[in-house]
């Protein structure tokens, strides 16, 4: 972690490598795309219902993901399971990743079912940033992450379920 300008308390704004590294691991399925080259990629040719959703939904994100990257704080380490808490965020944090990691699976390999897109591509990763940012004591991630999921499940809601 590198401290930078203190904020407020225990908060710094800095680069938190940790955050980095799940960032990087939440893009591996775009990473890997290009080589996939899936047969039909309804996510990337989707058409937003709603404008102003697609605005709310891009500013949360990306400021969850700035949020995970670049707030810190001077007390808590790089990488801790001691307590119970810590283990229970943790064990979430991967548990997200592992849905969406088999929700892109499943995507890629032609199994491209509706709900199962909306649950593990649009809900499970702003979960995922909300059960990080718990681990890591990061509020401001969890409350930008927790409007995230809400914003993101509906918009792909209405994008994939509502509108078939």
């Amino acid at each position: 972690m590198i401290k930078i300008a203190h904020l407020y308390k225990n908060y710094y704004l800095g680069i938190s490598f940790i955050g980095i590294i799940a960032f990087v691991i939440q893009e591996i399925p775009y990473m890997i795309m290009p080589l996939v080259k899936p047969e039909s990629n309804p996510i990337m040719n989707m058409q937003n219902e709603s404008k102003l959703l697609q605005i709310i939904q891009g500013v949360l994100g990306t400021l969850s993901m700035v949020l995970l990257m670049l707030i810190v704080r001077d007390d808590v380490s790089f990488f801790s399971i001691e307590t119970s808490r810590d283990k229970a965020f943790f064990v979430s944090t991967l548990v997200m990743i592992l849905f969406n990691f088999i929700g892109w699976t499943l995507y890629y390999t032609g199994h491209q079912i509706s709900w199962v897109i909306v649950i593990s591509q649009f809900a499970v990763v702003p979960l995922y940033y909300l059960f990080f940012g718990l681990w890591k004591y990061n509020y401001p991630l969890v409350m930008t992450a927790a409007m995230f999921f809400a914003i993101h499940t509906i918009n792909g809601y209405m994008n994939f379920i509502a509108k078939k």
